[in-house]
C-alpha cells in the first residue's frame, strides 16, 4: 500500500471505551508513521513547508467482533520538484577569522 514517491501507511479510529465525559474524544487510535515518510516530512520541514500528513477514512467493520470503526491511511505526500528551495543563506555579514593578538618576544618564557 505504499510507493517510492508517496509512501503510505494505515491504521483506524475506535470507539472510545473510556469515555467518561463530555470533552473526552469520541474514537480513539493510531497510524503508524514509517521511515518513508519521517524522511519525507523532515524533508517538507527542511523545504520551509509545514509538514503534514494526508488522511482519509473509510467506514469499516472488524471482522472478528463486528464492531465499527474508521480505516485511516496516511500519506506523507512530498514531490520535492514542487518544493521551493530554501533561501540561500547570506554570508554578507561573515567576518573573517580574527587577527591574532601580537604578544611582545620578551614575554617568551623560552
Amino acid at each position: 500500500m505504499s510507493n517510492d514517491k508517496y509512501p503510505k501507511t494505515e491504521g483506524g479510529l475506535w470507539a472510545n471505551q473510556y469515555k467518561e465525559k463530555q470533552s473526552h474524544p469520541d474514537w480513539t487510535g493510531n497510524v503508524k508513521i514509517s521511515s518513508a515518510q519521517m524522511k519525507n516530512l523532515i524533508a517538507m520541514g527542511k523545504s520551509g513547508q509545514e509538514p503534514k500528513l494526508k488522511l482519509a477514512s473509510w467506514n469499516r467493520k472488524d471482522k472478528e467482533n463486528g464492531k465499527e470503526y474508521f480505516y485511516v491511511s496516511a500519506e506523507a505526500a512530498f514531490d520535492p520538484e514542487k518544493a521551493s528551495a530554501p533561501p540561500a543563506p547570506d554570508y554578507s555579514q561573515v567576518v573573517s577569522a580574527p587577527e591574532p593578538i601580537p604578544a611582545p618576544e620578551d614575554d617568551w618564557p623560552f
